[in-house]
């Protein structure tokens, strides 16, 4: 699997969210990303092709 570098631009409010959850679970930025997307395409119904 490859990995992909991905640009966002964020409002200073969801930074603060993004770095507040980060620090909370100890966790990398980057993987408070990939949890929500995984957990919005769940509660979504969305299908995601390989």
């Amino acid at each position: 699997m490859s990995k992909r570098i991905t640009f966002l631009r964020l409002s200073e409010e969801d930074k603060r969210l993004l770095e507040s959850l980060a620090k909370y679970y100890g966790i990398a930025e980057a993987d408070v990303i990939r949890i929500a997307l995984k957990e919005y395409v769940r509660t979504h119904g969305l299908e995601v092709s390989s």
